[in-house]
């Protein structure tokens, strides 16, 4: 008798390990940033700053106004997301740091390096800064997506922050349907 409940105990303790096993998480999620969520339209604050996303739009064409109304048009082979938002640091010069958009599938995708936007800016204790990010996406990569921004860069102290550091999470709320043209003044960038 005192051997059939050894074996029923192992046998339970075995089951028991592996869904330990199963259900702890990989080291990618034990490490992701702590994330802040918010919606459009509303203020989300991390330690480093605080940001508002206003609007995202999409487009099939990217058309840049510059000085004096010089027009620049930029095509691309998916879709142009337009993020429009404010973020202001909170306590010492900041960049925003590692800007992606998040597909449903999991797919991340950076800001355009087609010209300069947001994510590039200094952006000072308690003064807002407008401007946009600007990525192509396929268009089946659109509806869903989620804007991360991660990995705060500062500018006078080495920080390792990319584990366990602060995170903004805001849906964009895009259908995917793009309009023919989207515009973006410079001063928006």
């Amino acid at each position: 008798m005192n051997k059939l409940i050894a074996l029923v105990a192992s046998a339970l303790l075995l089951v028991a390990v592996g869904a330990v096993q199963r259900l702890r998480p990989d080291a990618d999620r034990v490490y992701q940033p702590l994330s802040s969520t918010g919606a459009v339209g509303q203020d989300v604050r991390t330690t480093p700053y605080t940001v508002r996303v206003e609007r995202a739009e999409t487009g099939r064409e990217l058309e840049l106004t510059g000085i004096l109304d010089k027009k620049e048009k930029r095509a691309t082979k998916g879709v142009w997301v337009v993020v429009h938002l404010t973020a202001t640091a909170t306590q010492e010069r900041v960049q925003l740091g590692t800007v992606e958009l998040e597909a449903l599938n999991g797919t991340r995708y950076g800001v355009t390096d087609r010209f300069s936007t947001l994510d590039s800016a200094d952006l000072d204790p308690g003064i807002p800064q407008r401007g946009v990010l600007a990525f192509e996406l396929p268009p089946d990569a659109v509806r869903g997506t989620v804007l991360r921004i991660t990995k705060a860069r500062y500018e006078t102290i080495f920080r390792l922050n990319s584990a366990l550091g602060p995170g903004v999470e805001v849906p964009l709320g895009l259908s995917g349907d793009a309009v023919p043209t989207v515009t973006i003044a410079e001063g928006d960038s």
